[in-house]
């Protein structure tokens, strides 16, 4: 399990990415947390827009932010 930084801490979409999917994605990848993480996030559907926001920091994630 891992943890996301807290709120207001800089966060960046490559580690939220690989803390809920474990693939670091490549220089250029077009990271869409929505189409990828869709009911992981929250339970959120897929295609639901997901705002960084005070409720995202610090969110536990199946693997570790980086």
């Amino acid at each position: 399990m891992g943890l996301l930084p807290a709120t207001g801490s800089a966060i960046k979409m490559g580690g939220v990415y690989l803390a809920y999917t474990n693939i670091t994605p490549t220089a250029g990848t077009n990271v869409r947390l929505s189409a990828t993480l869709g009911n992981s996030y929250g339970g959120k559907a897929t295609g639901t827009a997901i705002a960084f926001s005070s409720t995202f920091g610090g969110r536990t994630t199946p693997y570790t932010y980086a």
